[in-house]
């Protein structure tokens, strides 16, 4: 039995794996752009949303002043503000 309910599991595993090393590739891709647009100088930069899975936060929110993600990753990387872009 547990064998066979570890094995239902394998194919949901694998797309979950395949989900996150695409995501993983593309936030790579990004910090090097966001990285490079900081170090010439630039103080507002422009992000794309990454979704893990079917999660919505914290790409809800409209208004800047309460995109607590967009702030905190502004002050991560040093610049004045952050956009979805």
């Amino acid at each position: 039995v547990a064998v066979a309910s570890t094995a239902a599991l394998v194919p949901a595993v694998r797309t979950l794996t395949t989900q996150t090393v695409a995501r993983s590739l593309a936030w790579d891709r990004q910090d090097a752009r966001i990285r490079a647009e900081v170090a010439a100088g630039r103080s507002e930069v422009g992000y794309r949303p990454l979704h893990i899975g079917s999660l919505a936060e914290p790409f809800f929110t409209k208004v800047y002043e309460k995109d607590w993600a967009a702030r905190c990753t502004a002050e991560y990387y040093g610049v004045d503000r952050i956009t979805r872009s």
